[in-house]
Formats: C-alpha cells, sequence, structure tokens
C-alpha cells in the first residue's frame, strides 16, 4: 500500500471511530443532548477531531471522492475550536444527526474500500476493524 493512501485510510478509520461515538451521543435523543453540556462538549471535540482527521486525507484522495463537503467538514473545525461559544447547540445537533451519519456510511463504504484495496488485490476490500457496510447495517 502506498504512503498516500496508507494515509488516507488510517484517517477514514479514525473519522469512523469519532461517528460511532457521536453515535452514542446522539442515542440519548435530542432533548437529553440539549440539556447535557458534557455531551454537547463531547460532540464538539468530536467535530474537531474529524476535521483533524478529514484534514490528514491527501488532498489527491479528497479530490478523487468528492462525494462529501471536505472543506465545509474542516471548516466545521475550526469554528468548534476557535469560536466554540458562538457554536449553537441545535445546529451541532443536526450536524450530528444528519451529516456525520452520512460522512461516516460515506467513508466506510466508498473511501475505505477504494483506497484499501491493492492493485494486485482488486478483488478484495479491507475495512478497519468493526466497521460494517451500509448494507450490515441496515440487515
Amino acid at each position: 500500500m502506498t504512503a498516500e493512501r496508507q494515509k488516507a485510510r488510517d484517517a477514514a478509520a479514525r473519522v469512523i471511530a469519532v461517528c460511532e461515538v457521536i453515535a452514542q451521543i446522539v442515542a440519548g435523543g435530542e432533548d437529553r443532548f440539549l440539556e447535557d453540556v458534557q455531551a454537547q462538549w463531547a460532540a464538539e471535540m468530536g467535530l474537531i477531531r474529524i476535521g483533524e482527521a478529514v484534514a490528514k486525507i491527501p488532498a489527491s484522495v479528497r479530490d478523487r471522492f468528492d462525494g462529501q463537503p471536505w472543506r465545509q467538514i474542516v471548516d466545521m473545525r475550526n469554528f468548534a475550536a476557535h469560536q466554540y461559544d458562538d457554536l449553537d447547540p441545535r445546529r451541532v445537533w443536526r450536524t450530528l444527526t444528519r451529516d456525520v451519519p452520512r460522512l461516516r456510511a460515506y467513508l466506510a463504504d466508498v473511501v475505505v474500500a477504494t483506497i484499501a484495496v491493492e492493485p494486485d488485490d482488486a478483488a478484495v476490500s479491507r475495512r478497519p476493524e468493526g466497521a460494517a457496510s451500509a448494507r450490515e447495517r441496515e440487515g
């Protein structure tokens, strides 16, 4: 595996892991989230970690996989890290429940599977341990 592919795969695996933690946070429901400052801060840190990991995916890889708003993901990280007092918990909730699951599914089903395939092993795709495909999650 090339260094670029490995870097992209590692970053994608980090994003997927954070998305799974965020899924646990939102499982408590919106009302609980809006009342729980610790959950809000944890979620905000999750968004920061996602943005950091996305920024480490080489631009050449992000350019090949344009199904996500990569720049907006990094921008959200910057906003959460530097303008945290201006974060609206309801907007964060929408991001957590709408955008984060889409990003996780995209990375699991498209990016990780594609970049992890060795040229001489095109019939096999590898996912990070514990990452299920969309089909597996639905079933």
